[in-house]
């Protein structure tokens, strides 16, 4: 797998972390990501051998800090499009966990791959109002390579800012699943899609992942 789409989905996760889970919708969503981001790399270099070794520590992680601040009924509501107004409530709620499941499960361990990286927070680029941030980060690779630039999308859920997409070199990751996904679902059906997803099948996740590294080519 292509190791800089790798990192792509490693950033979404590691942002995600640095949003803490309960914050008002008024606060600035940049200066958020600018304060707490150093603290919370700083807790996955606090013990690097945890970190690399302990899977429960980094499931812990996703499941008590980053699924708190990431829209993901509404991400997948964005992937499934068109399918998610046919679907059932019982196959919206079934994509839905099944995708947040393996999501997490093929990615979080990357983390600590990528745990000497740092986000630099762009505020200039940035932009705000009251439906909609864009947060623009880029992810300092050092050694001469050059920063990948990393544009976090949030909107306001219940009161709360919450992450519901994310753009790297101008690849969305919401687009890059809406479209091999939905290939899926033409080609077998939304039925089909779902099941692979709940037995666990990583290849959709691999497949939606080296499609998009060769649109970044």
């Amino acid at each position: 797998m292509n190791a800089i789409v790798r990192l792509t989905f490693t950033a979404c996760l590691v942002l995600a972390l640095s949003l803490v889970p309960v914050v008002a919708a008024t606060q600035d969503p940049v200066k958020l990501v600018e304060q707490t981001s150093t603290q919370v790399l700083n807790m996955l270099r606090e013990d690097p051998e945890r970190t690399r070794n302990d899977p429960d520590f980094i499931y812990g992680l996703v499941d008590d800090i980053i699924l708190p601040v990431v829209d993901v009924q509404g991400m997948s509501r964005l992937i499934l499009a068109r399918h998610w107004r046919t679907a059932t409530p019982v196959q919206r709620e079934r994509f839905t966990n099944a995708f947040q499941s393996m999501l997490m499960r093929t990615y979080a361990l990357q983390m600590a791959e990528h745990m000497d990286k740092d986000i630099r927070v762009l505020p200039h680029r940035s932009r705000q109002d009251e439906r909609m941030a864009s947060v623009a980060t880029e992810i300092v690779m050092g050694q001469g390579r050059s920063n990948i630039p990393v544009i976090y999308s949030l909107r306001p859920v219940d009161g709360e800012w919450k992450v519901f997409d994310l753009t790297v070199e101008g690849l969305s990751f919401v687009t890059n699943f809406r479209t091999n996904f939905g290939a899926e679902v033409d080609r077998h059906g939304l039925e089909s899609l779902i099941e692979r997803l709940e037995a666990g099948d990583e290849s959709l996740i691999e497949d939606a992942v080296q499609a998009g590294a060769g649109q970044e080519q």
